[in-house]
């Protein structure tokens, strides 16, 4: 190995170990590695391509930081384990030489250089879990909540059916969770017949806050596009039934933390979240399917959407009317 080669040499993981499959996966100083079903973009992330159906299109991620190697999951759907712990979605676990993090069925061993920081071992034992989980992390974030109309009628209609109403509803969040994934997003909760998604950048606004909000805004219309067509698909039991979505968007300072114990996923709190959910209220019934943005989220990616102002509405808790835009298409 040449010297510049082990300047760049941070690790590796050993993936399926044991097995006739086995390989090697190195790291690379200051990159993060993705990990997930599909290949990633040329220009991306470096990516440990898993293709099984159990692995989520971007699974988990591998982050280097001066305090070491972290491993975070993106919300995946049959979510991580750490030395058999399951991670928490979202928070990030530093990683120590000899780390088993296992991926649907996959073995992944850690191993890293000696001179690698690393987590010590005074900090390991089942109470490590708990601190993680104390953690709360103040960001700037837009939030996304999508809102299915009219679906607790479409319930009380179908109230001797309750297993096809569920099914028709992961079918629809289904189809949300994989456009929200597919542009790095995260879900934060399926409350009823809503679901409420983030993109996160640091506590200070900058110019990764303008790529958070592009892709949720990417994500609302991908969203929209998607509702007529799952409707129209021969598997919606509810042929007579004019699915519609409302979203709303808001960008702003949140608080992250887990609440609770065990697999949680992290829980995002704030005015901004309080701000989206009542947004999508004010969408009116003569304007079903609207996709509705603050004047935050407008003003970070006006250059880049079609939009059209609503001009200054009130909101509930707030003293002030807020700007609204509603957001039309991608420019082109």
């Amino acid at each position: 190995m040449t010297a510049e080669k082990q300047m760049e040499f941070a690790g590796y993981l050993v993936v399926n170990s044991g097995t006739p499959d086995a390989f090697f996966f190195e790291l690379e100083h200051g990159k993060v590695l993705e990990i997930g079903r599909k290949p990633g973009s040329p220009t991306g992330p470096r990516k440990l391509v898993l293709p099984i159906p159990e692995v989520s299109s971007l699974h988990a991620e591998l982050r280097p930081s001066p305090e070491g190697w972290s491993i975070r999951d993106n919300s995946s759907t049959n979510g991580t384990r750490l030395n058999g712990n399951w991670l928490t979605a979202g928070q990030e676990y530093l990683l120590k030489n000899g780390d088993h993090i296992k991926v649907a069925q996959v073995d992944l061993i850690v191993n890293l250089p000696e001179s690698a920081p690393q987590r010590s071992d005074e900090t390991r034992g089942e109470d490590e879990h708990e601190r993680t989980q104390l953690h709360i992390k103040l960001m700037t974030a837009t939030i996304l909540v999508a809102d299915i109309r009219a679906f607790t009628t479409l319930s009380e209609h179908y109230s001797d059916q309750p297993d096809v109403v569920m099914q028709a509803a992961q079918r629809v969040f289904g189809r949300f969770h994989e456009e929200i994934q597919k542009q790095q997003g995260q879900v934060e909760k399926i409350a009823g017949d809503a679901v409420m998604a983030y993109w996160q950048g640091d506590e200070k606004p900058g110019f990764e806050h303008k790529i958070c909000a592009y892709q949720s805004c990417l994500t609302a219309l991908k969203i929209r596009d998607a509702v007529p067509q799952i409707a129209a698909g021969s598997d919606w039991p509810f042929a007579g039934y004019p699915l519609q979505v409302d979203i709303a968007l808001a960008t702003g300072p949140v608080a992250a933390g887990v609440l609770g114990a065990g697999k949680a996923s992290m829980a995002v709190l704030g005015d901004t979240a309080n701000l989206a959910f009542r947004m999508e209220k004010l969408i009116s019934a003569d304007r079903p399917g609207d996709v509705i943005v603050d004047s935050t989220t407008y003003e970070m990616v006006q250059d880049k959407f079609v939009f059209e102002s609503m001009g200054s509405h009130a909101v509930k808790g707030r003293q002030r009317a807020v700007e609204l835009y509603r957001l039309l298409a991608l420019k082109t």
